[in-house]
């Protein structure tokens, strides 16, 4: 399993995946993340980065690290 693949609801089930997150892009923890619990992580970062909430380097930081982990 990947990152792109990993559903969100995984990935903030598992605490050093949400530690990246709020290391790397606090501002995404404001959003209510329940409402993406069954969308992919992949899916969730390209929106995010089309709508330059995070920039495209910062997620692929991201990306890299829960790879890492996983």
């Amino acid at each position: 399993m990947d990152f792109r693949s990993l559903t969100v609801k995984d990935c903030f089930a598992n605490p050093k995946c949400e530690a990246i997150i709020k290391q790397y892009a606090p501002q995404l923890m404001k959003y209510p993340i329940k409402l993406f619990n069954k969308k992919s992580c992949g899916e969730i970062f390209d929106l995010v980065v089309s709508k330059k909430i995070v920039p495209a380097d910062v997620a692929k930081t991201i990306e890299a690290k829960i790879n890492e982990i996983l």
